[in-house]
């Protein structure tokens, strides 16, 4: 089990490392656009219709990644007097609130990525890029995200995560 959850972080690691690439070719790509524009007059065809394709990509990817390091924003104004029990009693319900969502949303993700190949939509845009492509990363960072509140949920049931006033 501890072989599967190595495997895992990798994974989510990748996918952080992956995401943060991203990052990085979409500010490249903007500074670029930018400067084409000023020196030249016009841009490159296609770089915004990319750039919003990206930040799907960048968003999934990395969105387990930022869950496990707990970089995530919570809204603790609820639960920031809470100690104890009643502390570790809420975290858990968000971190399953959390698994339910996010695997809801990996299905209804992947049902839309299926459906979109089957009937060959395309984004009419700039460039004619399958509408699948923008759906993708959803289903994919979904359950990756689902999977990482059930370990959460786990681990606070195991005492594993120590819950305090604040904590989320």
């Amino acid at each position: 089990m501890r072989g599967l959850e190595r495997a895992y972080d990798r994974l989510i690691n990748t996918m952080g490392w992956i995401a943060g690439s991203i990052l990085i070719l979409l500010m490249l790509a903007t500074v670029l656009k930018v400067a084409l524009r000023l020196f030249f007059g016009h841009g490159l065809l296609g770089i915004d219709q990319i750039s919003g394709i990206m930040m799907v990509w960048m968003t999934f990817l990395g969105a387990a990644w930022v869950l496990r390091e707990g970089g995530h924003v919570a809204v603790d104004i609820l639960t920031s007097n809470l100690t104890g029990n009643t502390a570790r009693v809420a975290a858990l319900i968000a971190a399953v609130t959390g698994t339910i969502v996010c695997l809801a949303v990996a299905w209804f993700g992947f049902q839309a990525v299926i459906t979109s190949l089957r009937r060959g939509v395309v984004v009419a845009a700039e460039l004619e890029i399958p509408r699948a492509v923008n759906l993708i990363p959803i289903p994919f960072g979904a359950l990756l995200m689902g999977l990482e509140f059930m370990r959460q949920a786990i681990n606070i049931c195991r005492g594993e995560i120590p819950v305090t006033a604040g904590a989320h």
